[in-house]
């Protein structure tokens, strides 16, 4: 036995054409003989339909023999695996027991067991020792498991499902190349890393593709390509694949780079486009107080009356749009032009506009001086409950004595900043970064320092941190002259506003006097109500799309049910706020806006229990009609 397998190892060829396949040879009207071959000039016979012969033969010894490899016979093993299965089912034999049924297995059945296996078997896992008298096939799992084979091997193994694993492969590759080219679906720019994860996986792919093609190419005779490798196909495509790859990497980083051009352009003639805009509401402001009788003529407005509702959405709307460094250029041009400013020594103490609740996330702002009067009297800016998240703030001046209450400047890092004398009232300086902050006369109520870095921070004894507190814990802050601790939110203070603090912190000033159109803190009880709807999900588009459009209203609507319709309603306090709003609504939505007095539209407005419910996820008011 040991012999014949050291044949069989001697004689073996892989490169040769009949290597591992089953063969088969008979004298003229003879009984067909069937072994496998290890080479064109060498077989391993098996025996016969009748009986077992296990022998190794040279081709001449069969020369006058009709010799064929078996056409329709399909293995699931590669030939370096039925030569293995040849060596262990010669093992197998010789370990059987001299009675054992097994042992006169014919040449034909042995040879068909080696080459094509029992898919069909179930394998019990049983750990109990094996007695000698095994099938073949248990014989292989006992001491040879690896020539056992998966589901999945066996599937990924079979030459006829290669074409459906390179069809699927290949429309996988489209849709990642697809993906590079459109900037990853969307999703590149908020996931920049996300690229080169796709440029990988488009390098993989093409491994894949190349690999199943040459080995697909290889079973051609014709072709030439039997003795070439992996390697060599990779040889042979690795230049003009490289080639490929810069190209297209070139192609995408040029459409990457127009892309990011045309962004920029169009954020410079949005910007040039406001600027224009906003002069000529100034010049024919100017041109107003220069007609002679003009009730104006005196004033020192620099917008008329009935241009602030249109100023303002205008900026609200822009900012919107922008990038940080021109919504930092939006912010110094209307507080130079004194239309966010106020002087807090004047009985007016109102902007001309207001940017509540404005988006200047990102903002870049830097080389700032605070605004002054003609007569060099300092003015402060009025930016409430703002979103200056993720901001870039530098040697900035302007905030001196302005209004900045309830403001988020979450992550936004602050260098060389002067606060002194604001009113921040509720400002959120969450995970945000403070290098030489003047915070000395800051009104610092109910702000909150969760996970705050600081550096020198400037504070004064008239500095107030009354409520002011980290919601992760207390936290010390590095100021100037002495230290100071930030204590633990207290349950039901964290993330309020300023007027929610239960009465533990002092009473805020009153509110100051919007301009019209612009929603105060006060009870609503007047609506506009700009829509309706039968399905809830339609109405809480609705709902969700305000900010976008009327972003001066953000937060303000609220969803009600009447007589079975879901109604989209922006609230104000009085009836007069609401009517001085309602040319701005009806000239965004053009669909018959009008204004009702809650209490009389909506009966359950006046219940102390306010039916509020919720419907899939979506809370709205029940009026109860």
């Amino acid at each position: 036995m040991a012999s014949l397998i050291i044949g069989i190892e001697e004689n073996v060829r892989p490169e040769s054409e009949y290597y591992g396949k089953l063969v088969e040879w008979r004298e003229k009207y003879q009984t067909w003989h069937y072994g496998i071959s290890l080479s064109n000039t060498h077989f391993f016979s098996l025996g016969t339909l009748e009986k077992q012969e296990l022998q190794l033969l040279k081709r001449h010894d069969i020369r006058d023999f009709d010799l064929r490899i078996l056409p329709d016979v399909k293995s699931p093993f590669e030939s370096d695996e039925v030569i293995e299965r040849l060596k262990y089912a010669l093992r197998w034999l010789d370990d059987l027991p001299e009675n054992s049924s097994q042992k006169t297995i014919t040449g034909r059945s042995l040879a068909f067991q080696i080459l094509t296996g029992n898919p069909d078997y179930e394998y019990s896992g049983d750990t109990k020792l094996i007695p000698p008298d095994l099938s073949y096939e248990d014989y292989l799992k006992q001491v040879s498991p690896k020539l056992q084979h998966s589901k999945l091997g066996d599937f990924l193994g079979n030459r006829k499902n290669w074409p459906y694993i390179f069809l699927f492969l290949f429309a996988f590759l489209i849709v990642v190349a697809i993906g590079l080219i459109n900037d990853g679906y969307g999703f590149v720019p908020d996931m920049p890393w996300l690229r080169w994860m796709l440029f990988l996986l488009l390098f993989l792919l093409i491994i894949a593709n190349v690999a199943i093609v040459s080995n697909w190419i290889a079973n051609f005779k014709w072709s030439g390509f039997q003795k070439k490798s992996f390697w060599d196909w990779l040889q042979l495509l690795i230049v003009p694949l490289m080639l490929a790859l810069g190209a297209f990497y070139l192609n995408s980083a040029a459409e990457f780079r127009d892309n990011q051009i045309a962004q920029e352009q169009k954020h410079q003639e949005i910007l040039t486009d406001y600027f224009s805009k906003m002069q000529g509401l100034i010049v024919e402001t100017k041109k107003s107080k220069q007609t002679p009788g003009s009730k104006e003529s005196n004033s020192k407005e620099r917008l008329l009356l009935e241009f602030r509702p249109t100023a303002q959405a205008l900026t609200l709307s822009v900012l919107e749009q922008l990038d940080g460094k021109r919504k930092g250029k939006v912010i110094t041009y209307l507080a130079e032009s004194q239309l966010i400013t106020v002087d807090n020594n004047s009985p007016s103490t109102e902007p001309e506009i207001n940017l509540y609740g404005a988006n200047l996330k990102g903002m870049v702002l830097n080389d700032v001086d605070q605004v002054e009067t003609v007569d060099k009297k300092p003015l402060g800016v009025v930016i409430d409950k703002a979103d200056i998240t993720n901001s870039n703030i530098k040697n900035v001046k302007l905030f001196e004595g302005s209004q900045l209450r309830e403001s988020d400047f979450s992550q936004a890092n602050l260098t060389d900043v002067y606060f002194t004398g604001a009113d921040m009232q509720g400002a959120k300086f969450i995970k945000s970064q403070m290098t030489n902050v003047d915070l000395s006369n800051t009104n610092l109520t109910s702000a909150n320092f969760d996970n705050v870095e600081t550096t020198e921070i400037i504070i004064s004894p008239d500095t107030k941190l009354d409520n002011a507190c980290a919601t992760k814990g207390e936290i010390v802050l590095n100021t100037i002259p002495f230290k100071t601790t930030i204590k633990k939110c207290e349950k039901g203070l964290e993330n309020r506003g300023i007027q929610e603090a239960q009465g533990e912190m002092e009473q805020p000033p009153t509110p100051r006097r919007l301009p019209p159109g612009q929603v105060s803190s006060q009870t609503p009880s007047h609506g506009v109500i700009y829509g309706s709807d039968r399905g809830i999900q339609e109405a809480q588009w609705e709902i969700e799309q305000l900010p976008r459009r009327l972003p001066q209203y953000r937060g303000k609507n609220k969803l009600f049910k009447r007589k079975g319709f879901y109604v989209s309603v922006i609230l104000f306090p009085t009836k007069q706020d609401a009517n001085n709003a309602l040319p701005i609504i009806e000239n965004e939505y053009k669909r018959g806006s009008f204004v009702r007095s809650l209490s009389d539209w909506c009966p359950n407005w006046k219940n102390p229990e306010k039916k509020e419910k919720i419907e899939s996820g979506i809370p709205y008011f029940d009026c109860g009609i």
